[in-house]
């Protein structure tokens, strides 16, 4: 009753794909750097595995250059002014991810205003990071709930779906 368990799976298919799509936007963005999150130096294993794939990944795009950041140290300069505009494209496993994108979005203006995607192989879902503020309507403070995140869901989804130019206009 004293001891508690929980584990993380993280597969090289799993890890290349989001490793891939990561590259792939650098790409078609025109961004020539990839920053990779881990606590590799902790969760040796699973971490590790995620390093390595980026690794071999990465020979697949000459022109981008690729480092590893461990989470807690990344977390730290996302709140540097000056240090978190050199970073130009984050890829990491989901847990990681959700801390990032809370702190990003705070610094952008709040979670209330960035728009979430969730891609698979075959399916994406476009969303807001936090949902629509449901809560906030109930408690009669509608007035506050900013429809931002929705409208950059709505735009991330045209774009995906293969309309830059609506996207772009949402946005």
């Amino acid at each position: 009753e004293d001891f508690s368990i929980d584990f993380r799976l993280i597969t090289t298919p799993g890890s290349e794909r989001i490793i891939r799509a990561a590259f792939d936007h650098a790409k078609r963005i025109g961004k020539d750097h990839v920053t990779v999150v881990t606590k590799a130096n902790v969760v040796k294993s699973g971490d590790g595995r995620f390093l390595d794939v980026a690794e071999r990944v990465s020979k697949d795009y000459p022109g981008i250059g690729w480092d590893g950041w461990y989470i807690d140290i990344m977390t730290a300069k996302l709140i540097d002014p000056e240090r978190r505009s050199e970073f130009q494209v984050l890829v990491m496993p989901n847990l990681y991810g959700d801390i990032l994108t809370d702190e990003a979005a705070q610094i952008q203006g709040g979670v209330g205003t960035a728009g979430s995607a969730n891609i698979g192989k075959w399916y994406a879902m476009f969303e807001a990071i936090h949902g629509s503020a449901p809560r906030m309507v109930k408690e009669g403070r509608a007035q506050f709930a900013d429809p931002s995140s929705v409208l950059k869901a709505a735009s991330m989804m045209l774009t995906h779906l293969g309309y830059p130019d609506l996207g772009e206009r949402v946005e």
